[in-house]
This record gives structure tokens, C-alpha cells and sequence, in this order.
């Protein structure tokens, strides 16, 4: 039986040593041992700590980064001698909480101890200043705590803004006002054993088995909107990861200043090089999104930017060669989707660099010391440092870009399994509406751009070949799945502008370029 842990953090005067002596008063612990990393201006009251037999450890900061094995060595000796009900760690509010992670997952003592909970304290006004401008520390601790506790909440605005920069590091963490409920609530909480949660899931599973048969038996379709579900699900994954590889790659392995020293001067050859780097990468449009985001963590211009999120899911050498068989070997049709999407994406840049927003990053995600991706987590130096950190930036970045792809399909689900046919009867009416309900088709059914060409080439008979090329145009710059992915990223205002933008100029460019070419017959 291993003892549990509590960890409190927090920046020097958000009351932590007060809110352990609280915590151990209202639910009265005995035989507790105490480790403190701090030396704060508040004391343990000594009496009570004899009374109720709280044994309490202090160490500075230098000592645990320089002989943090040997403090490890004394800490299980303590917990050899002495059979604790609890142990309360203080964290001090600089320190990076990767430290005490080494120190408590250290071999002397994993087998000892388990980490129960991780509470951050913050008064609303010291830590709203400070916190993202005072270094690496503080925004870790942020990240792996469990809950956090908000002090002094008079001023309304500054208690929002501070709940939208601690959901940005760690949206899963509960953010609470601190009080005694609240905190008897939290440590009221214990977490189960894993044979108890294989036991739930398996139970979740029966009763999930029994929800779809009744269903089937009802006549409500549960298995084929699974199927269509999953089916989109597993075609967008693997591009997903594959754009969230390559955007961690351009975090972790480009320097600062590096593509902005690439990136042409002149508006328009850069807007041109980021059309023409979707010719060389694999990616679809779910890979683009995060590749796009890491463009412009990276100083990239936005209308840059813009082109290549645009451009790619187009262009790139896969969605070429699905749409040249898609359509029977028809370089006519690669032509037509190609040049009509560059020109497209140059148009969308172009109206982004004439009137560029000044805030559209969500949240401090632009504030490059403010990271919301996991690369302040403590790495080994060298190549191996910046592989860990590569993998860690991968794989925080994936989960949380991966949940808004998730409800995006979901959402799409449901109009791909409902009877869309009025769009279809709208496909024979003047070509604008037929172009129109090409495109509404496209955002709703949210297709992989790399396999989209199919789905279109099957529609021939009810669309003619201007809507089809609205269709296979737009749906890869814009559809559900990629607006909730951009979500994850940028403000609402930014994302309604973009898509606004984008319908208008696909339905203009398309439907001109139908007109002008009779219809594109034959």
C-alpha cells in the first residue's frame, strides 16, 4: 500500500502553507509528514503540529537540484521508519514541477508513494501579472495540476482572463473559486484502482451493446452512423498525426527567425511559396491546420500562412493522383482543381494581407513565453533532449487538436447519414444554386481531400461539372471538421472572417470560371 501524495503550488504569498494547515484541520489528519520547498513568510502553527503529529521536512532549492538523489535517499528512510497516512508537499511557485516529478518518481521512492492530487494556488491579481512572464516554472506547474484555487476574485475581468490563460495550459484542470467547500470537495476525491476502472469500462460496454440493439430493433440506424464515424475517423487520423509531426517539427527543430529569413520579403512571392510548399507535403486538409498554426508560431505571414492551409489539401502530390483516377485517368480534371484552387488560395491570402487582423491567435497563444504545447517540460540536452521534446510536443498537440477533429466528425456523422436529397434536387436548377448546394454539400459531408474526388466523381450524374469543381475546391479549404480543429487554435471572429472569405471567393472563382467556359462541358 503505497502513501498518497498532495502537492501544492503556487507563486511566494498565494497562501499555500495556509491552505495545507486548513486542509489537514477541516478533515482531521493525523501522523502527516510535511516536506517544504519553500520559505515563505507564513509558519506551520507548531503547536498544532505537535498536537496532531505533523512532522515537517524543509529543503532549499539548491540543495534539491544539486543532491536530489540524497534527498530522495533520506525521504524513503523517513518513510521506512514512520508509517505516514499522508504526505504534503509545498512546491516552490518558480520552480519547474519536472523537479519534484524526479524527486517523487525517483526509484527509492515510486514504490513508496503515489501522487493523489496536485492543487494550484493563485491569487488573481499577483498571478495574472506574473504568470507566462516569469519563466518555464510557473506555467509547468499550471499544466500538471488537477485543480486550481483562485484568491482575491473581486475584480471579475481579471478572474476571466486568468481562468482563459490557465484552461489554455491545461484545459481538462477545474479552476474554483478557493474555498473551504471547495477544497473538502476536491480531497474528498480519491482515484480508483485500475481493476475497478477495466470493471466500469467493461460494464459501459455491455450496456452500450444494449442501447444499439434496442436501437436497431427500433429502426434507428446506430451501426451504419458508427460505421460512417469511424470510417472518416481512421481516414483522418493518420494526416492529422502527420500534420501535427511536421508542425512539431518546425517548433522544436527550426530556430526562431529562420523562416521568417526564408519566406520572400515581397508579399506576393511569399504568399507564392507557401502555395508552392503544398506541392511537396502529404498532407490533407486535417494535417494542414496544425502545420498552418506552426507557420505562424514561426513569424511566417499570415496570408502566407493562409495560402499553404488553403493550398495544400489541393495540390499536394496524394490528392493529385486520387483525383487523376477518380476520374478515369483525366488530366483535365486534375488541371481544373489545381489551377482553380492556387488561384483561389492567392485570392484568400491576398484579401488577408489587404486587411490583416491584429487578434486572431486564441488565447496568449502567440506569446511565444507563454506556451500552451508542452515544451516546457524539462529535457535532456543534445539530440536526445530535442527528440524527447520533439515527442512530447507531438503528442500534446495531437490531444489537443484531436478532440475539436472528433466533435467535427461527429457533427458531419449526422448529415452524412440523414437524406441530403434536397441538395441533390437542387443540383439540377440554374448552375449558381447548383454551385451553391456543391459547396453547402462539401462543408457538411467534411471528406478527407484525399479521397473526396471519389464521393464527387460518384455525384456526376446529379451535379454537372461546374459544382463538382465548387465542391472539390472548397471542401478541403473549409468544411465542419476543420472549422472546429481551427477552434483549438484561433478566435471565432478570425475563423467566421476565414470561411466567409473562402466561400466567397470559391463560389466566385468557380462560377466565373464556369461561365466563362461554357459551363467546362465535356
Amino acid at each position: 500500500m503505497t502513501t498518497p501524495v498532495y502537492i501544492v503550488e503556487g507563486f511566494l504569498g498565494s497562501g499555500k502553507t495556509k491552505l495545507i494547515e486548513n486542509s489537514l484541520r477541516l478533515r482531521h489528519c493525523r501522523n502527516v509528514l510535511i516536506f517544504q520547498f519553500e520559505e515563505g513568510e507564513e509558519v506551520l502553527d507548531t503547536k498544532e503540529a505537535e498536537r496532531c503529529s505533523w512532522k515537517i521536512r524543509s529543503w532549499d532549492r539548491d540543495e534539491l537540484e544539486t543532491h536530489l538523489e540524497e534527498v530522495a535517499d533520506r525521504v524513503e528512510v523517513e518513510l521506512e521508519i514512520h508509517r505516514y497516512e499522508e504526505i504534503w508537499v509545498e512546491w516552490n511557485g518558480m520552480e519547474r514541477f519536472g523537479t519534484l516529478e524526479k524527486l517523487l518518481l525517483s526509484n527509492a521512492l515510486r514504490r513508496k508513494i503515489h501522487i493523489e492530487r496536485v492543487m494550484y494556488l493563485a491569487d488573481v491579481e499577483m498571478a495574472g501579472m506574473m504568470l507566462g512572464q516569469t519563466g518555464e516554472g510557473p506555467i509547468s506547474q499550471v499544466a500538471s495540476s488537477d485543480v486550481i484555487y483562485l484568491r482575491n476574485t473581486e475584480d471579475e475581468n481579471a478572474v476571466k482572463q486568468l481562468e482563459h490563460m490557465c484552461k489554455a495550459l491545461a484545459p481538462s484542470t477545474e479552476v474554483w473559486e478557493y474555498s473551504k467547500e471547495a477544497l473538502l470537495d476536491e480531497l474528498g476525491k480519491q482515484k480508483g484502482s485500475p481493476l475497478l476502472e477495466w470493471l466500469a469500462f467493461a460494464l459501459l460496454a455491455c450496456f452500450l451493446l444494449m442501447v444499439v440493439a434496442l436501437a436497431e430493433q427500433r429502426g434507428v440506424p446506430l451501426i451504419r452512423y458508427f460505421t460512417i464515424f469511424m470510417g472518416v475517423f481512421l481516414q483522418a487520423v493518420p494526416f492529422l498525426l502527420l500534420g501535427v509531426l511536421i508542425s512539431s517539427a518546425i517548433q522544436v527543430f527550426i530556430p526562431v527567425g529562420v523562416l521568417e529569413r526564408i519566406f520572400p520579403s515581397n508579399p506576393v512571392f511569399a504568399m507564392g511559396m507557401g502555395i508552392g510548399a503544398g506541392f511537396f507535403l502529404p498532407v490533407c486538409d486535417c494535417a494542414s491546420i496544425p502545420v498552418f498554426q506552426g507557420l505562424l508560431k514561426k513569424g511566417v505571414p499570415l496570408p502566407a500562412a493562409i495560402c499553404f492551409m488553403t493550398a495544400a489539401p489541393i495540390v499536394n502530390p496524394v490528392v493529385l493522383l486520387s483525383t487523376y483516377y477518380a476520374f478515369n485517368g483525366s488530366f483535365r480534371a486534375v488541371f481544373y482543381r489545381t489551377g482553380l484552387g492556387i488561384l483561389c488560395s492567392f485570392l484568400i491570402g491576398t484579401s488577408f494581407f489587404i486587411r490583416k487582423p491584429t487578434d486572431y491567435l486564441k488565447g496568449e497563444a502567440g506569446n511565444t513565453s507563454f506556451c500552451t504545447c508542452g515544451c516546457y517540460r524539462e529535457s535532456r540536452s543534445g539530440r536526445l533532449g530535442r527528440a524527447e521534446q520533439f515527442l512530447w510536443h507531438a503528442r500534446m498537440e495531437f490531444y489537443s487538436v484531436a478532440r475539436y477533429l472528433v466533435v467535427g466528425i461527429a457533427v458531419s456523422t449526422l448529415f452524412q447519414a440523414v437524406n441530403l436529397g434536397v441538395l441533390n434536387e437542387w443540383g439540377a436548377s440554374c448552375l449558381p444554386v447548383a454551385l451553391f448546394a456543391a459547396i453547402l454539400l462539401a462543408f457538411l459531408l467534411s471528406l478527407c481531400s484525399s479521397s473526396d474526388a471519389v464521393v464527387a466523381r460518384s455525384m456526376a450524374g446529379t451535379f454537372s461539372t461546374v459544382p463538382l469543381l465548387g465542391f472539390l475546391v472548397f471542401g478541403p479549404m473549409m468544411d465542419i471538421k476543420n472549422v472546429m480543429m481551427l477552434r483549438g487554435y484561433f478566435k471565432a471572429s478570425f475563423i467566421v472572417r476565414l470561411a466567409l472569405t473562402v466561400f466567397a471567393v470559391c463560389f466566385g472563382v468557380v462560377l466565373t470560371a464556369g461561365l466563362l467556359g461554357g459551363g467546362m462541358a465535356g
